[in-house]
């Protein structure tokens, strides 16, 4: 009996592990960031700065003051973004500086994790650069 339980339990440590296994390779499938769309936080979600990743690699978003519009490549974790060319709006300094960092942090992006509801995008390093949230559901 108890050589028994002893068994069950290791099935089902190895059922775990496998299903543990498949798990991460569904959330390496759900990093494909075609077709979604990511806010700042903090941000208000209807007039706040936002980045939308569209088919054919274009990206698109807001920066605060201008619309933001420009390329983008991802393979696996690994994400590069063009220099992303904006409408010429003058806003407020502070919200022209906020837009400035967005741009900044764009064309320093070399990779990307998604974890749930937050993109994080990541320098050369691997170091977070940013985090932003997931806007409009799943």
């Amino acid at each position: 009996m108890i050589l028994g339980d002893a068994m069950h339990g290791k099935a089902t440590a190895l059922a775990l592990l496998l299903l543990a296994g498949s798990t991460s390779v569904s959330l390496a499938h759900e990093q494909k960031l075609e077709g979604s769309e990511w806010g700042v936080i903090g941000d208000d979600e209807a007039t706040g700065r936002f980045i939308s990743f569209a088919g054919e690699n274009r990206l698109f978003g807001f920066g605060g003051c201008n619309r933001l519009t420009g390329t983008y490549e991802q393979h696996d974790s690994h994400l590069t973004i063009s220099p992303v060319a904006t409408t010429k709006m003058a806003c407020a300094p502070d919200v022209m500086a906020r837009e400035e960092q967005l741009l900044d942090v764009l064309a320093k992006v070399r990779g990307v994790r998604v974890d749930h509801t937050l993109l994080l995008l990541l320098g050369e390093d691997g170091t977070d650069l940013r985090t932003l949230t997931r806007r409009g559901g799943e």
